[in-house]
């Protein structure tokens, strides 16, 4: 693999994870908006924890997808910068060692 289809590989797998963390974004926003209330969930569901339960793991999952989020869009922009790093280097090279060699001679 060219250093050049390297880099693209990059920038693509950057923009995978970017759409891994708008899903679960939108995800969070979901499990944000799922809380039910003791009549919407059991007449007796506050009177033996369930509510309270449920309340903790909607929270729970909620949490897991905001930090999955931060991680996958870190994790984008990790390899963006990565890829052009190497893009930059790969350009500074060519023009500093420019007709040193030149396998077309």
């Amino acid at each position: 693999m060219t250093l050049q289809a390297s880099i693209k590989a990059m920038h693509d797998d950057a923009g995978k994870w970017r759409d891994v963390s708008s899903t679960t974004s939108s995800a969070a926003s979901t499990a944000q908006g799922l809380t039910l209330s003791k009549v919407q969930l059991s007449w007796l569901s506050d009177d033996v924890g369930l509510l309270s339960s449920y309340e903790e793991i909607r929270a729970k999952a909620e949490s897991l997808l905001r930090e999955a989020t931060t991680i996958t869009g870190d994790l984008a922009t990790t390899l963006d910068q990565v890829a052009n790093a190497y893009e930059q280097s790969d350009e500074k090279a060519s023009t500093k060692f420019k007709g040193v060699w030149d396998p077309h001679r």
